[in-house]
């Protein structure tokens, strides 16, 4: 199956999908983030969530030794810790059975529900297309294969970094694991600017 996505206004945008097996490889021509970053990108799409979050656990847990002497060069060991702590407790409740999620979700367990949110607030139209419904955007989501940059953020548009170490250390650590969902993002369009062929919204 073939799709085509135009954005109206600005350049053209196509998005041209093949489905194989359940997947699909995307290329995503003239796409232009919040930042103002004009891109092309190859995605893949439809691939097992689950399956992705199974592999950044046991990355992280194998590359635990290598990535923490690599960030001790740059934070403490307090900070790497509870950085480390974090993301595998995210990872392991991420992974429960519906049937465990459920206690924690009675329990107000601030992971599960955060994730419920995510899901409540989109409708799924297909494989790696969902429409967010207050905003009515689409969003496209998957794993990025390729990217080539066609015109770099303007400079005004830079700017510094103000995150938290803690903030820092996690992407610092999740990057030395090499997570897969490092690599996932979420294109999104305004609906009033995509029309996209073999869907009604």
């Amino acid at each position: 199956m073939e799709k085509t996505l135009v954005q109206k206004s600005g350049k053209e945008l196509v998005l041209v999908a093949k489905t194989i097996k359940g997947t699909s490889f995307v290329g995503l021509q003239n796409y232009r983030n919040q930042l103002g970053e004009l891109s092309n990108y190859t995605i893949l799409v439809g691939a097992s969530h689950e399956n992705m979050l199974k592999k950044d656990l046991k990355s992280l847990i194998e590359n635990k030794k290598t990535a923490v002497a690599e960030l001790l060069k740059t934070y403490k060991i307090e900070v790497i810790e509870t950085a480390y702590k974090k993301i595998f407790e995210s990872l392991e409740k991420r992974l429960l059975s519906e049937a465990e999620k459920e206690v924690l979700r009675q329990q107000g367990d601030t992971t599960i529900i955060a994730s419920d949110a995510q899901k409540d607030a989109y409708k799924h139209l297909t494989t790696g297309v969902k429409l967010e419904l207050d905003k009515l955007e689409l969003h496209i989501f998957g794993y990025v294969i390729k990217k080539t940059i066609i015109e770099e953020i303007p400079t005004e548009e830079k700017k510094a970094d103000t995150r938290r170490e803690l903030t820092k250390c996690q992407d610092k650590l999740k990057s030395l694991c090499k997570f897969k969902s490092e690599k996932y993002r979420t294109f999104i369009f305004n609906q009033a600017d995509v029309k996209m062929q073999g869907f009604t919204l």
